[in-house]
């Protein structure tokens, strides 16, 4: 017969394997996106740092262009302003079940909506 002890330990073992995944806000991520419109399919990476309990700074790299962003929020949802080469545009970030995010983007003025997946390297 199994102790109280021992059935609690293993079932609260078994539910830590069932968890999903949370994101880990601060490192590194790899990125598959799209800009919104067909065959503008893209792939990159991402270095999220935490700069103080709940502001962050963001560095894309997608081909030979770099994005410098900042976000509000918390490892679970970041809302982002980023720039590059004098566009400048908006992110939000929404944690995912496999332990990075799902983003929506687009840039200052525009009509087209981007998407991205966020995967931890």
């Amino acid at each position: 017969m199994m102790s109280a002890y021992l059935r609690s330990s293993v079932f609260g073992l078994a539910l830590c394997f069932s968890l999903p995944a949370l994101a880990g806000g601060a490192g590194s991520y790899s990125v598959k996106g799209n800009n919104g419109t067909p065959n503008t399919d893209y792939s990159g990476s991402l270095t999220i740092t935490q700069t103080s309990k709940d502001t962050f700074k963001l560095n894309w790299v997608i081909g030979d262009e770099k994005y410098v962003g900042y976000a509000v929020g918390d490892a679970r949802i970041m809302a982002v302003s980023f720039t590059s080469g004098g566009s400048n545009g908006s992110a939000l970030l929404v944690e995912d079940d496999a332990g990075g995010y799902k983003s929506i983007w687009a840039f200052n003025g525009e009509k087209q909506l981007g998407i991205e997946l966020i995967k931890p390297k």
